[in-house]
C-alpha cells in the first residue's frame, strides 16, 4: 500500500492486505462497541463476543505488520478491558484535569485517558504521566479545533507520541482513521502514513487537515 493516503475500507480487511513488518508503528483510538454513530456502514453496537473477537484479530495483525509495536489511546472507562487483551503494553497517563473541579483520590485515579503501548520509546524524555495535554470532554479547556467526529483523538497526545515513538521518515498506521488525527500528527512530525477509514466525509476532512498540516509546515520553513 501506499504511504500518505487513507484507503476507503475495513480496518480488519485493511490489515490483511499489509505484508509481514511492513509497518514500523500503529496507532489507533479504537471504538468502544457503545452504541456512537460512525457513519453509514459502521457498526458500533455489536455484540460483546464479537467486538471481544474483532480487537483481538486486530490486535494479532498488528503483531504481524508492524516492526516495533502499537499502541491504543483509551479512556479510563475502557483501558482494564484492553489492556487484558494486551498484557504485554505500557501504560502511559494522560491525566484529564477537571475545569475547576477538585476531585478526590479515587476519583483523581480514575479520570484520565491511556495510552498502552507495546512499542519502547525511542526519546529517553519520554515518561509515563502526561500531565500538560487538555482532552476531548474538558469542554473551554480543550482549545484544538474540533471536526465534527464522535470520538476525536487529542492531535497534541499523537504527536507528542508519534515523535518520542518513531523516527522521522517512519510510517504510522492506523486503521479507524476517522477525521485523520494521525494522519495530521504524522505530517507535522515528518513522518509517512497510512490509513483505513469507511466513512467517506471522515476521510474527506482527514485530507483537507493533513493538506492544512503541510501548508503550515511550507509556512514555518518561509518564516525560518
Amino acid at each position: 500500500m501506499k504511504t500518505n493516503t487513507i484507503y476507503t475500507i475495513d480496518a480488519l480487511k485493511g490489515l490483511k492486505k499489509l505484508e509481514d513488518k511492513s509497518i514500523d508503528i500503529a496507532f489507533i483510538d479504537p471504538p468502544y462497541n457503545v452504541n456512537k454513530k460512525y457513519g453509514e456502514g459502521v457498526d458500533d453496537n455489536l455484540p460483546p463476543e464479537v467486538f471481544e473477537q474483532l480487537m483481538k484479530d486486530i490486535i494479532s495483525e498488528f503483531r504481524r505488520v508492524t516492526k516495533r509495536g502499537f499502541a491504543f489511546y483509551l479512556d479510563w472507562k475502557q483501558y482494564q478491558k484492553f489492556w487484558n487483551w494486551i498484557p504485554d503494553a505500557e501504560p502511559i497517563i494522560i491525566f484529564k484535569r477537571s475545569s475547576g473541579v477538585v476531585y478526590s483520590p479515587l476519583k483523581i485515579v480514575q479520570h484520565h485517558h491511556v495510552i498502552l503501548t507495546t512499542a519502547p520509546a525511542i526519546k529517553k524524555q519520554c515518561k509515563s504521566l502526561w500531565d500538560d495535554i487538555r482532552v476531548m470532554g474538558e469542554g473551554y479547556f480543550f482549545r484544538e479545533e474540533k471536526f465534527d467526529h464522535p470520538a476525536q483523538t487529542s492531535l497534541k497526545a499523537t504527536r507528542r507520541y508519534i515523535e518520542y515513538f518513531t523516527e522521522e521518515g517512519e510510517t504510522v498506521l492506523d486503521c479507524f482513521m476517522g477525521v485523520g488525527t494521525t494522519a495530521t500528527a504524522a505530517k507535522l512530525e515528518d513522518r509517512n502514513y497510512i490509513g483505513f477509514e469507511l466513512n467517506q466525509e471522515f476521510i474527506d476532512r482527514a485530507n483537507t487537515r493533513v493538506k492544512n498540516a503541510s501548508k503550515q509546515l511550507e509556512l514555518n520553513i518561509v518564516d525560518d
